[in-house]
C-alpha cells in the first residue's frame, strides 16, 4: 500500500517536468524510484522483533509495520505499544492479546479473534476488521476513525470514548456494548443509518 502512495506522489511531483528535456527526466525518476524503494524498506517490519514475537510471544514496543501474520495463533500475545501500522493479521487468534496504545492503522484485521483483548488506547484508524470477534474487549479511548467494522462482533465490548467517525459499522453486532462518549459523526451504524 505505501509503494502505491509513493508512485502517486512520484507522478505528482513529475507532472510538471514533462516539459523539460526527456535527458534530464530518466535519471531524475530513477533516483525518486530508488528513493522510494529505500522508504518502503524503512517502513517494513524489523525481523528480529517478529522472531521475538514468535518465540515468545511478547513484543513489547516492537516494529511490524507491514508484517505477514496470517492466520498466526497468537492468543494472550503482549503487543503494547507496538507498531502493526498496515499490518496483514487475517486469520489470526489474538483472544487476551494486550494490544494496547499500539498502532494497527490501516492494518487488516479480518476475521482475526481478539475476544477478551485489550486494544485501549490503541491507532486503529482505517484499519479493516471485518467480521473480527471482538466479544468483550477493551477498546476504550480507541481511534477507530474510518475504519471497517461490517459484520464484526462486539457484544458486551467495552467502546467507551472510542473515535468512530465515519467508520463503517454496517451489521455489526453491539448487544452490550458501553457506548459511553463515543463519537459516532459521519459513521455507517449497524441498521444502515448515519451517525450524527
Amino acid at each position: 500500500m505505501v509503494p502505491i502512495k509513493i508512485h502517486r506522489a512520484i507522478a505528482r511531483f513529475l507532472s510538471p517536468l514533462r516539459r523539460v528535456k526527456p535527458r534530464w527526466i530518466y535519471p531524475f525518476s530513477l533516483t525518486l524510484g530508488l528513493i522510494g524503494q529505500i522508504s518502503a524498506i524503512a517502513l517494513s517490519e524489523n525481523p528480529n522483533h517478529r522472531e521475538q514475537l514468535l518465540s515468545k510471544n511478547e513484543c513489547v514496543g516492537c516494529d511490524l509495520s507491514g508484517a505477514s501474520l496470517y492466520a498466526y495463533v497468537l492468543d494472550g500475545a503482549i503487543l503494547r505499544e507496538a507498531n502493526l501500522a498496515l499490518a496483514g493479521l487475517q486469520g489470526s487468534s489474538m483472544n487476551n492479546a494486550d494490544l494496547s496504545n499500539a498502532n494497527l492503522q490501516e492494518a487488516n484485521l479480518a476475521l482475526v479473534k481478539l475476544e477478551g483483548a485489550n486494544l485501549s488506547g490503541a491507532k486503529m484508524n482505517k484499519a479493516y476488521l471485518y467480521q473480527t470477534v471482538l466479544v468483550g474487549a477493551n477498546l476504550s479511548n480507541v481511534d477507530l476513525r474510518e475504519a471497517t467494522l461490517e459484520l464484526a462482533d462486539l457484544r458486551g465490548a467495552d467502546l467507551s470514548n472510542a473515535d468512530l467517525r465515519k467508520a463503517k459499522l454496517r451489521k455489526a453486532r453491539l448487544q452490550g456494548a458501553n457506548l459511553s462518549g463515543v463519537k459516532l459523526e459521519g459513521a455507517e451504524l449497524p441498521d444502515g443509518s448515519r451517525g450524527k
